[in-house]
């Protein structure tokens, strides 16, 4: 209901715009070509127009076309609203998705940092969650960080616990849980790596057949 009165207001702003110049305009020439009668023609003004035709003229026809100007863009200011919505909606979509590439960039940005400075003994799920990878928005955004991250020459962050036990449509969810849940520490170890396999179990998920790269991820996290 507000989106919809805030429509008609905005449709009566652009139909009124200029109204009120024209009405100005109207009076104008009436009473510059009423002044030029009078001044010719004293005699013929005084016996063919009356004091109730002079304000008649001088005040209800500019506004009688004010108010048809007013009419006839109020009929057409349709189109012109809706293009303006548009652009309005585009332009805050385009700060929108600026600002998200932005934060994929920065997580990413931050979870190389801290492999680059600690790969010894940091796995890229813990990077990630260390970056804050939580804080993203979406799967997508999370799966985009994840490919530049592996594009920079790590390993996926969910490498060894995807798709079998954390599928892409939970990664987000996952590392909301592993960063909230209690008596679990995403950031080293590999208690992450018990945390997907508990997950597997509540989101009842099929064993995978083949679990080495499950198993290779356990081993790495307990050497590192």
């Amino acid at each position: 209901m507000r989106s919809f009165l805030t429509y008609l207001a905005e449709r009566c702003k652009w139909a009124s715009k200029g109204t009120g110049r024209f009405c100005g305009w109207v009076s104008l020439i009436i009473g510059a070509t009423l002044a030029l009668l009078l001044w010719f023609c004293p005699r013929w003004f005084h016996d063919h127009v009356s004091d109730r035709m002079n304000a008649f003229i001088l005040v209800v026809i500019p506004l009688l076309a004010g108010a048809s100007l007013f009419f006839v863009r109020w009929l057409v200011s349709s189109y012109p609203i809706y293009m303006q919505i548009r652009r309005e909606l585009d332009t805050v979509t385009d700060a929108k998705k600026e600002e998200r590439a932005k934060a994929v960039q920065g997580c990413f940005e931050r979870s190389a940092t801290l492999l680059k400075e600690h790969g010894s003994v940091l796995l890229s799920f813990h990077a990630l969650s260390r970056a804050e990878g939580y804080r993203l928005e979406s799967n997508e955004e999370v799966a985009d960080v994840c490919d530049l991250i592996q594009g920079a020459g790590y390993d996926h962050p969910f490498e060894g616990i995807a798709p079998a036990y954390v599928p892409e449509k939970d990664w987000l969810s996952f590392l909301k849980y592993v960063r909230h849940a209690p008596n679990i520490n995403p950031e080293e170890g590999k208690d992450y790596v018990d945390a997907a396999d508990r997950w597997r179990h509540e989101h009842r998920y099929p064993l995978p057949p083949d679990d080495a790269a499950y198993v290779s991820l356990v081993e790495r996290t307990v050497v590192r």
